[in-house]
């Protein structure tokens, strides 16, 4: 009895230990996967106010091809976000139902040696038989042995029976469980079909589109090469100054050191003869083209690569319309677009405001890219352009935290758009922002 019941005991711990180490990764990553479905959702809501808006005008502009084209990319996520989660319920479901199987197991094994011990302290039920069994001991040790005996035999079949009830009751919370895991396993099937009927319909609607802006090349040519002027001037704006900012940095820190070693000479009583300078600690950076970094410097650099893919959106509502790097035109057949930022589009008016703590390295105008802040965070510059206006006190020098405002964003009343451009740099070289900003 004994041994059974340190078997049951055994796999119970084990079963509670498996129950609580699985039970405590699966709330938050079941969580984490319910959180990100719900933005994208957000962002679904946010495209679909630009395409009412466009197919009540009947514009089939760039905008709007954009505009579908970003929608079809977030219910693509949303599909896989929900496969995601119904792959990690189905885990869920054959683990409890494993641990049904084992309960059962358990059960049975209990009732059916509580059946046993019921019959046997049937059989012995005349307390003369109980008293014949303690007055036949051979000593009276012995009689105090075989009334332990009885009586741990009797607290044994009452903790069978509890064991039984508690065992029932686990199973059935476990049952209620696995009925609750397959009905939301079910709710998630229907979802992901719904949404693959919703990414079939955008994707017929792009098809129609593309179809009606495939036939407005000239217009489109002349608006890319626009575009292409104006992101170079930009381009060459951002270098220049980030340039700038390297020089800049190098000199103090060359001034520093130059005013550190004429007060060490100083302070050499005349006719001695100086010792050598102290040999200096190399410095964070020191190449032509790397800046001098102080430690206050060095800590947001820091600070800023430490965030990677967990910055805030430079704007509070928006979807991403133009993608960093080399990619081809939406539209214009063997045409590539090289962008060295991302282009979000938002709502008219929207403040536009900074990802990161950091110091406003520039503000300047570049023709048609409407106002652009730089910002430096140690090393890294943020830059955003595009704006309408730019807000008061927002000049070289001003102290930055994240998420203050800086501007609103501009309107392209010609070719239709509210969309604010945003690029990240590493010293001279540009990154892709969607690295850095949060899914």
């Amino acid at each position: 009895m004994k041994l059974l019941n340190l078997k049951i005991f055994l796999t119970a711990s084990i079963l509670v230990l498996t129950v609580f180490s699985f039970a405590q990764q699966t709330p938050n990553q079941r969580k984490d996967l319910e959180q990100k479905r719900k933005e994208l959702v957000a962002k679904i809501q946010d495209t679909k106010k630009v395409l009412e808006e466009t197919r009540s005008q009947k514009s089939n502009s760039l905008k709007h091809l954009k505009a579908i084209s970003s929608q079809i990319r977030t219910r693509e996520n949303i599909i896989n976000n929900v496969l995601q989660q119904i792959a990690f319920i189905t885990a869920q479901i054959n683990f409890e139902q494993d641990t049904i199987t084992k309960l059962k197991s358990d059960l049975f094994i209990l009732k059916d040696e509580y059946a046993k011990n019921i019959l046997g302290a049937y059989k012995a039920r005349n307390v003369y038989d109980k008293m014949m069994f303690i007055f036949s001991s051979q000593s009276f040790n012995q009689a105090i042995k075989r009334i332990q005996y009885l009586n741990q035999y009797s607290d044994y079949r009452r903790h069978q029976a509890e064991l039984i009830i508690k065992k029932q009751n686990e199973l059935i919370e476990q049952l209620n469980s696995l009925l609750a895991k397959k009905r939301e396993k079910l709710e998630l099937i229907n979802m992901k079909e719904d949404e693959k009927k919703e990414l079939e319909g955008d994707k017929k609607e792009e098809g129609e589109v593309l179809t009606v802006l495939q036939k407005k090349e000239k217009e489109l040519r002349k608006q890319l090469a626009e575009n292409e002027k104006a992101a170079k001037k930009l381009n060459k704006a951002i270098e220049e100054m980030i340039a700038h900012e390297i020089a800049e940095a190098r000199r103090k820190e060359e001034e520093a050191h130059r005013r550190e070693e004429a007060a060490r000479l100083a302070a050499i009583p005349k006719g001695t003869i100086a010792p050598p300078a102290k040999k200096e600690t190399p410095k964070p950076a020191t190449a032509e083209k790397e800046m001098y970094l102080t430690p206050e410097a060095l800590k947001i650099s820091n600070d800023f690569e430490g965030n990677k893919n967990n910055l805030p959106w430079p704007v509070e509502k928006g979807y991403i319309t133009e993608l960093f790097g080399q990619h081809a035109h939406p539209t214009l057949k063997g045409v590539m677009v090289n962008s060295n930022g991302v282009d979000i589009a938002t709502q008219s008016g929207a403040s536009v405001r900074c990802v990161f703590k950091g110091t406003v390295a520039a503000v300047f105008s570049v023709p048609g890219m409407g106002k652009i802040v730089l910002v430096s965070h140690g090393k890294y510059f943020t830059a955003y352009a595009k704006l309408a206006s730019v807000n008061a006190g927002i000049e070289k020098g001003k102290q930055l935290n994240m998420k203050d405002a800086i501007g609103t964003v501009m309107t392209d009343e010609e070719q239709d758009v509210t969309e604010v451009h945003f690029e990240v740099w590493n010293m001279d070289k540009k990154i892709d922002p969607q690295l850095w900003l949060k899914d």
